[in-house]
Protein backbone atom coordinates (compact mmCIF):
# COMPACT_ATOMS: atom_id res chain seq x y z
CA UNK A 1 0.00 0.00 0.00
CA UNK A 2 0.91 3.60 -0.35
CA UNK A 3 1.30 5.06 3.12
CA UNK A 4 1.31 8.77 4.36
CA UNK A 5 2.91 9.71 7.14
CA UNK A 6 1.42 13.45 7.62
CA UNK A 7 3.22 16.02 9.79
CA UNK A 8 3.44 19.67 10.02
CA UNK A 9 5.15 22.03 7.53
CA UNK A 10 8.89 22.04 9.23
CA UNK A 11 8.62 19.00 11.53
CA UNK A 12 8.56 16.41 8.04
CA UNK A 13 12.31 15.90 8.01
CA UNK A 14 12.05 14.66 11.64
CA UNK A 15 9.21 12.64 11.07
CA UNK A 16 11.25 11.38 8.25
CA UNK A 17 14.50 10.40 10.75
CA UNK A 18 12.03 8.53 12.61
CA UNK A 19 10.54 6.35 9.70
CA UNK A 20 14.49 5.87 8.93
CA UNK A 21 14.95 4.56 12.52
CA UNK A 22 11.79 1.75 12.15
CA UNK A 23 13.50 0.79 8.98
CA UNK A 24 11.12 2.35 6.66
CA UNK A 25 12.29 4.58 3.67
CA UNK A 26 10.27 7.88 3.11
CA UNK A 27 10.14 10.77 0.73
CA UNK A 28 9.53 14.01 2.47
CA UNK A 29 7.24 15.97 0.27
CA UNK A 30 5.27 19.18 1.92
CA UNK A 31 3.16 18.41 4.19
CA UNK A 32 4.65 14.53 5.43
CA UNK A 33 6.23 11.88 4.19
CA UNK A 34 5.83 9.15 1.30
CA UNK A 35 6.04 5.59 2.09
CA UNK A 36 5.44 2.33 1.34
CA UNK A 37 4.51 -0.58 3.43
CA UNK A 38 1.43 -3.41 4.43
CA UNK A 39 -0.32 -3.76 7.92
CA UNK A 40 2.72 -4.42 9.62
CA UNK A 41 4.14 -0.79 8.90
CA UNK A 42 0.73 1.06 9.52
CA UNK A 43 0.90 -0.41 12.89
CA UNK A 44 4.60 0.27 13.40
CA UNK A 45 4.35 3.93 12.90
CA UNK A 46 1.05 4.71 14.46
CA UNK A 47 2.64 2.98 17.59
CA UNK A 48 5.89 4.66 17.13
CA UNK A 49 5.72 7.87 14.96
CA UNK A 50 6.33 11.13 17.49
CA UNK A 51 5.93 13.73 15.57
CA UNK A 52 3.60 12.82 12.85
CA UNK A 53 0.02 13.52 12.71
CA UNK A 54 -1.84 10.97 11.27
CA UNK A 55 -0.77 7.96 9.28
CA UNK A 56 -2.80 7.75 5.74
CA UNK A 57 -3.76 4.88 3.14
CA UNK A 58 -3.61 5.97 -0.01
CA UNK A 59 -6.53 4.19 -1.04
CA UNK A 60 -6.48 5.60 -5.00
CA UNK A 61 -5.22 8.48 -7.38
CA UNK A 62 -7.11 9.78 -10.72
CA UNK A 63 -7.94 12.74 -12.40
CA UNK A 64 -11.57 14.15 -12.73
CA UNK A 65 -13.16 17.43 -14.07
CA UNK A 66 -16.67 16.06 -14.00
CA UNK A 67 -18.78 14.87 -10.98
CA UNK A 68 -20.12 11.70 -12.61
CA UNK A 69 -16.44 11.28 -13.75
CA UNK A 70 -15.88 11.64 -9.77
CA UNK A 71 -18.51 9.15 -8.86
CA UNK A 72 -17.38 6.57 -11.60
CA UNK A 73 -13.60 6.16 -10.59
CA UNK A 74 -14.08 7.10 -6.81
CA UNK A 75 -16.66 3.97 -6.94
CA UNK A 76 -13.52 1.63 -8.22
CA UNK A 77 -11.53 2.44 -4.86
CA UNK A 78 -11.21 -1.02 -2.48
CA UNK A 79 -13.66 -0.08 0.31
CA UNK A 80 -14.39 -3.47 1.24
CA UNK A 81 -11.98 -3.03 4.19
CA UNK A 82 -12.58 -0.12 5.48
CA UNK A 83 -16.67 0.69 5.04
CA UNK A 84 -18.72 -2.00 7.06
CA UNK A 85 -22.52 -1.19 8.02
CA UNK A 86 -21.71 -0.53 12.23
CA UNK A 87 -18.83 1.76 11.45
CA UNK A 88 -19.81 5.48 10.56
CA UNK A 89 -17.59 7.35 7.99
CA UNK A 90 -16.65 11.19 7.93
CA UNK A 91 -15.51 12.39 4.66
CA UNK A 92 -13.60 15.67 4.76
CA UNK A 93 -12.72 17.39 0.94
CA UNK A 94 -10.15 20.41 0.06
CA UNK A 95 -9.75 21.50 -3.41
CA UNK A 96 -6.88 23.57 -4.97
CA UNK A 97 -6.97 24.85 -8.68
CA UNK A 98 -9.36 22.47 -9.93
CA UNK A 99 -12.37 22.51 -11.61
CA UNK A 100 -14.41 20.65 -9.02
CA UNK A 101 -13.94 23.06 -6.44
CA UNK A 102 -16.90 22.76 -4.18
CA UNK A 103 -16.30 20.52 -1.21
CA UNK A 104 -19.67 19.65 0.15
CA UNK A 105 -20.48 18.67 -3.26
CA UNK A 106 -17.40 16.54 -3.88
CA UNK A 107 -17.93 15.05 -0.43
CA UNK A 108 -21.87 14.36 -1.24
CA UNK A 109 -20.69 12.55 -4.18
CA UNK A 110 -17.58 10.51 -3.06
CA UNK A 111 -20.83 8.96 -0.29
CA UNK A 112 -22.59 8.01 -3.66
CA UNK A 113 -19.32 6.22 -4.59
CA UNK A 114 -18.76 4.34 -1.56
CA UNK A 115 -22.39 3.22 -1.45
CA UNK A 116 -22.22 2.23 -5.02
CA UNK A 117 -19.50 -0.01 -3.72
CA UNK A 118 -20.20 -1.74 -1.08
CA UNK A 119 -24.21 -1.95 -1.45
CA UNK A 120 -25.03 0.21 1.14
CA UNK A 121 -26.09 3.35 2.93
CA UNK A 122 -22.99 4.01 5.35
CA UNK A 123 -23.36 5.73 8.42
CA UNK A 124 -21.68 9.27 8.75
CA UNK A 125 -20.46 10.69 11.34
CA UNK A 126 -19.21 14.54 12.43
CA UNK A 127 -15.92 13.94 14.02
CA UNK A 128 -12.98 11.86 12.39
CA UNK A 129 -11.97 9.47 15.46
CA UNK A 130 -15.73 8.72 15.79
CA UNK A 131 -15.07 6.25 12.65
CA UNK A 132 -13.80 5.85 9.42
CA UNK A 133 -12.11 9.20 8.37
CA UNK A 134 -11.90 9.67 4.44
CA UNK A 135 -9.93 12.37 3.16
CA UNK A 136 -10.55 13.43 -0.44
CA UNK A 137 -7.43 15.92 -1.97
CA UNK A 138 -8.28 17.73 -5.01
CA UNK A 139 -5.25 19.10 -6.93
CA UNK A 140 -4.88 20.34 -10.20
CA UNK A 141 -8.09 17.91 -11.46
CA UNK A 142 -5.89 15.26 -9.37
CA UNK A 143 -8.21 13.71 -6.94
CA UNK A 144 -6.30 11.60 -4.50
CA UNK A 145 -8.92 9.58 -1.73
CA UNK A 146 -7.32 8.42 1.41
CA UNK A 147 -8.26 6.95 4.95
CA UNK A 148 -7.23 7.52 8.21
CA UNK A 149 -5.78 5.13 9.58
CA UNK A 150 -4.94 6.70 13.24
CA UNK A 151 -8.25 7.91 14.15
CA UNK A 152 -7.64 11.20 16.67
CA UNK A 153 -4.53 13.05 15.75
CA UNK A 154 -1.32 11.15 17.44
CA UNK A 155 -0.20 13.67 19.11
CA UNK A 156 -3.32 12.88 21.13
CA UNK A 157 -1.25 10.30 23.37
CA UNK A 158 -3.89 9.73 26.08
CA UNK A 159 -1.78 10.94 28.89
CA UNK A 160 -2.83 14.52 29.46
CA UNK A 161 -5.31 14.64 31.89
CA UNK A 162 -4.67 17.93 33.28
CA UNK A 163 -3.77 21.58 30.77
CA UNK A 164 -3.00 24.68 31.34
CA UNK A 165 -4.00 27.59 28.78
CA UNK A 166 -2.00 27.54 25.70
CA UNK A 167 -0.33 23.77 25.72
CA UNK A 168 1.83 22.55 23.72
CA UNK A 169 0.79 19.86 21.25
CA UNK A 170 2.71 16.52 22.51
CA UNK A 171 4.14 15.77 18.67
CA UNK A 172 5.55 19.22 18.73
CA UNK A 173 7.38 19.10 22.14
CA UNK A 174 9.06 15.55 20.76
CA UNK A 175 10.10 16.68 17.29
CA UNK A 176 11.85 20.04 19.21
CA UNK A 177 13.49 16.49 21.70
CA UNK A 178 14.26 15.06 18.72
CA UNK A 179 15.65 17.54 16.87
CA UNK A 180 18.02 18.49 19.85
CA UNK A 181 19.81 15.27 19.67
CA UNK A 182 19.37 14.49 23.34
CA UNK A 183 18.98 10.74 23.59
CA UNK A 184 18.94 10.19 27.54
CA UNK A 185 22.73 10.76 27.76
CA UNK A 186 23.03 14.40 29.73
CA UNK A 187 20.02 16.03 32.24
CA UNK A 188 17.51 17.86 29.97
CA UNK A 189 15.62 20.83 31.35
CA UNK A 190 12.59 22.50 30.90
CA UNK A 191 12.01 26.28 32.97
CA UNK A 192 8.70 26.86 31.60
CA UNK A 193 6.99 23.43 31.93
CA UNK A 194 3.38 24.54 31.76
CA UNK A 195 1.59 20.57 31.92
CA UNK A 196 4.54 18.78 31.46
CA UNK A 197 4.93 18.13 27.69
CA UNK A 198 8.05 18.17 26.96
CA UNK A 199 9.84 16.33 30.20
CA UNK A 200 7.31 13.76 29.98
CA UNK A 201 8.22 13.40 25.90
CA UNK A 202 11.63 13.11 26.99
CA UNK A 203 11.30 10.89 29.44
CA UNK A 204 9.27 8.85 26.73
CA UNK A 205 12.57 9.03 24.03
CA UNK A 206 14.78 8.24 26.81
CA UNK A 207 12.94 5.38 27.77
CA UNK A 208 11.87 4.66 24.64
CA UNK A 209 8.20 4.28 25.44
CA UNK A 210 6.48 3.91 22.25
CA UNK A 211 3.83 7.04 22.26
CA UNK A 212 1.13 4.98 20.99
CA UNK A 213 0.59 2.05 23.51
CA UNK A 214 -2.09 4.14 25.62
CA UNK A 215 -4.51 4.36 22.97
CA UNK A 216 -6.79 3.00 20.32
CA UNK A 217 -6.81 3.41 16.23
CA UNK A 218 -8.75 3.22 13.92
CA UNK A 219 -7.45 0.80 11.66
CA UNK A 220 -8.78 -1.69 14.99
CA UNK A 221 -12.17 -1.64 13.51
CA UNK A 222 -10.89 -2.56 9.83
CA UNK A 223 -12.39 -5.95 8.37
CA UNK A 224 -8.85 -6.72 8.15
CA UNK A 225 -7.47 -6.15 11.60
CA UNK A 226 -5.03 -8.82 12.38
CA UNK A 227 -5.05 -8.17 16.42
CA UNK A 228 -2.18 -11.14 16.94
CA UNK A 229 0.30 -9.07 14.57
CA UNK A 230 -0.62 -5.79 16.40
CA UNK A 231 -0.32 -7.60 19.64
CA UNK A 232 3.41 -8.77 18.81
CA UNK A 233 4.40 -5.44 17.66
CA UNK A 234 3.35 -3.93 20.43
CA UNK A 235 4.88 -6.85 23.01
CA UNK A 236 7.95 -6.68 20.76
CA UNK A 237 8.39 -2.56 21.83
CA UNK A 238 7.45 -2.81 25.26
CA UNK A 239 10.54 -5.15 25.56
CA UNK A 240 12.85 -2.31 24.43
CA UNK A 241 11.90 -0.03 27.25
CA UNK A 242 14.85 1.28 29.37
CA UNK A 243 15.48 3.39 32.42
CA UNK A 244 16.46 6.91 32.32
CA UNK A 245 19.70 7.73 34.02
CA UNK A 246 19.81 11.29 34.07
CA UNK A 247 17.89 13.74 35.54
CA UNK A 248 14.50 15.16 33.49
CA UNK A 249 13.29 18.15 35.53
CA UNK A 250 10.87 20.59 34.84
CA UNK A 251 10.17 24.15 36.92
CA UNK A 252 7.24 26.66 36.54
CA UNK A 253 6.09 30.00 38.64
CA UNK A 254 2.54 28.10 38.00
CA UNK A 255 1.66 25.90 40.73
CA UNK A 256 -1.61 24.79 38.97
CA UNK A 257 0.76 23.67 36.01
CA UNK A 258 3.21 22.15 38.28
CA UNK A 259 0.65 19.68 39.61
CA UNK A 260 -1.10 19.39 36.40
CA UNK A 261 2.76 18.01 35.03
CA UNK A 262 3.02 15.42 37.73
CA UNK A 263 -0.76 14.31 37.05
CA UNK A 264 0.10 13.91 33.43
CA UNK A 265 3.64 12.28 34.05
CA UNK A 266 1.63 9.73 36.07
CA UNK A 267 -0.65 9.05 33.75
CA UNK A 268 2.22 8.26 31.31
CA UNK A 269 3.58 6.12 33.37
CA UNK A 270 7.20 8.04 33.55
CA UNK A 271 6.62 9.71 37.16
CA UNK A 272 9.93 7.73 38.11
CA UNK A 273 12.35 9.56 35.30
CA UNK A 274 10.77 13.24 35.38
CA UNK A 275 10.89 15.56 38.48
CA UNK A 276 8.43 18.95 38.26
CA UNK A 277 8.92 22.10 41.28
CA UNK A 278 7.28 25.33 41.54
CA UNK A 279 10.56 26.95 40.87
CA UNK A 280 12.01 30.00 38.24
CA UNK A 281 15.41 29.68 37.24
CA UNK A 282 16.58 27.83 40.12
CA UNK A 283 20.11 26.94 40.96
CA UNK A 284 21.80 23.84 39.16
CA UNK A 285 25.07 22.06 39.73
CA UNK A 286 25.33 20.63 36.48
CA UNK A 287 27.94 20.80 33.99
CA UNK A 288 26.47 19.97 30.86
CA UNK A 289 22.66 20.32 30.06
CA UNK A 290 20.22 20.49 27.53
CA UNK A 291 17.28 22.89 28.03
CA UNK A 292 13.99 22.44 26.01
CA UNK A 293 11.56 25.16 26.39
CA UNK A 294 8.52 26.87 24.96
CA UNK A 295 9.09 30.12 26.82
CA UNK A 296 5.75 32.80 26.93
CA UNK A 297 6.06 34.99 23.82
CA UNK A 298 3.93 37.91 24.15
CA UNK A 299 0.46 36.48 24.15
CA UNK A 300 -0.52 37.02 27.81
CA UNK A 301 2.24 39.35 28.91
CA UNK A 302 3.71 42.44 27.80
CA UNK A 303 6.31 42.10 24.74
CA UNK A 304 8.44 44.00 27.42
CA UNK A 305 7.79 41.33 30.14
CA UNK A 306 8.47 39.02 27.21
CA UNK A 307 11.94 40.15 26.00
CA UNK A 308 12.92 40.75 29.81
CA UNK A 309 12.26 36.96 30.23
CA UNK A 310 13.99 36.07 27.28
CA UNK A 311 16.92 37.77 28.42
CA UNK A 312 17.21 36.39 31.79
CA UNK A 313 16.31 32.66 30.15
CA UNK A 314 19.72 33.19 28.23
CA UNK A 315 21.56 34.45 31.05
CA UNK A 316 20.40 31.74 33.62
CA UNK A 317 21.38 29.15 30.86
CA UNK A 318 25.29 30.27 30.71
CA UNK A 319 25.45 31.12 34.11
CA UNK A 320 24.06 27.75 35.46
CA UNK A 321 26.05 25.79 32.57
CA UNK A 322 29.79 24.84 31.34
CA UNK A 323 28.35 23.22 28.12
CA UNK A 324 24.66 23.17 26.85
CA UNK A 325 21.73 23.12 24.45
CA UNK A 326 19.17 25.54 24.01
CA UNK A 327 16.50 24.85 21.81
CA UNK A 328 13.29 27.63 22.51
CA UNK A 329 10.67 28.06 20.25
CA UNK A 330 10.22 32.21 19.91
CA UNK A 331 7.48 33.99 17.35
CA UNK A 332 10.58 36.37 15.62
CA UNK A 333 14.30 36.90 15.85
CA UNK A 334 14.08 39.82 17.53
CA UNK A 335 12.91 37.82 20.53
CA UNK A 336 14.91 35.31 19.93
CA UNK A 337 18.16 37.30 19.99
CA UNK A 338 17.28 38.61 23.13
CA UNK A 339 18.67 35.31 24.51
CA UNK A 340 21.81 35.30 22.68
CA UNK A 341 23.13 37.32 19.39
CA UNK A 342 24.54 34.08 18.31
CA UNK A 343 21.17 32.20 17.86
CA UNK A 344 20.21 30.33 14.85
CA UNK A 345 16.75 28.93 14.20
CA UNK A 346 16.47 25.41 12.83
CA UNK A 347 13.02 25.28 11.60
CA UNK A 348 9.92 26.88 11.80
CA UNK A 349 6.19 25.71 12.68
CA UNK A 350 2.73 26.52 13.93
CA UNK A 351 2.03 26.31 17.28
CA UNK A 352 -1.30 27.04 18.52
CA UNK A 353 -2.17 29.24 15.42
CA UNK A 354 0.95 31.09 16.23
CA UNK A 355 3.80 30.40 13.58
CA UNK A 356 6.90 29.93 15.71
CA UNK A 357 10.68 29.02 14.65
CA UNK A 358 12.59 26.22 17.05
CA UNK A 359 16.07 28.14 18.03
CA UNK A 360 19.48 26.87 19.21
CA UNK A 361 22.36 28.66 21.47
CA UNK A 362 24.78 26.44 22.39
CA UNK A 363 27.94 26.28 24.60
Amino acid sequence: MKLFAVAQPGIEEITAQELKELGIEGKVVPGGVEFEGGLREIYLTNLWLRSANRVLVRLCTFRAKHFAELVRKASKCPWSEFITPELPIKIRATSRHSKLYHTKAIEERVLRAIKEAVGFEPQTTTYEDEGTSVIVRFENDICTISINSSGALLHKRGYRVKDVEAPLRENLAAAMVLLSGWRGDVPLIDPFCGSGTIPIEAAMIGANVPPGTRREFAFMKWKNFDRELWESIKEEALKRVKEVKVPILGFDIDPTAVEAAVENSRTAGVERWVEFKNLSFPKLSFEKAFVITNPPYGVRLSFKNTSLIYRQLGHWVRKSFKEFKLLFLSPNRRLAREVSPEVRMLTYFDNGGIKVGLYLVEA
